[in-house]
């Protein structure tokens, strides 16, 4: 039987992302960087209530968290705090919703806009803004949904373990 993975949830996720306990065992902590780690890519922190130091970790956005870190938060965001994180084997962000979320459709009655909260956020700046993230050396993976997302996650932090055990 193999061990599951224990991952630590950052303090102020919402509504975490849950996967089978056979998979995952979850702890809450806060987290210095990111919402999701693996318990073995972070540290006790020095200080008692300060954030737990992390080694990886996995950023996750909603669309509308998404959007909304890639306009009104851009310098100052969880975004810019994972950029910066250059000595992370990756850096990654799963967004639970598709690109196509983002833009515009052809309805019945002419364009659609897209459904989200933020209408000044065109596709062509939502573009712009992941080509700037993966220039920059993050992943932005859209996931489709928040089942999609942590399923990708456990993926990406199962392979995260392999690499960091030396397993090809």
């Amino acid at each position: 039987m193999l061990t599951p993975l224990h991952i630590y949830i950052d303090s102020r996720e919402q509504s975490p992302w849950a996967w089978e306990p056979s998979d995952v065992t979850t702890e809450i902590a806060g987290l210095s960087v990111g919402d999701y780690a693996l318990a073995s890519d972070t540290e006790e922190p020095k200080v008692k209530g300060k954030l737990r130091p992390v080694r990886f970790a996995i950023e996750r956005k909603s669309l509308d968290d998404m959007l909304g870190s890639i306009s009104r938060t851009w310098e100052t965001g969880s975004l810019s705090k994972l950029m910066a994180q250059t000595a992370f084997p990756a850096r990654v962000v799963i967004v639970e919703a598709d690109f196509l979320q983002c833009c515009f459709s052809q309805g019945e009655k002419g364009i659609v806009p897209p459904p989200h909260n933020h209408p000044g956020v065109m596709p062509a700046f939502v573009a712009r803004r992941v080509a700037e993230l993966t220039m920059a050396g993050v992943s932005v993976l859209f996931a489709g949904s928040a089942e999609l997302a942590a399923g990708l996650a456990y993926r990406i932090f199962k392979r995260r373990l392999e690499v960091a055990e030396g397993i090809a």
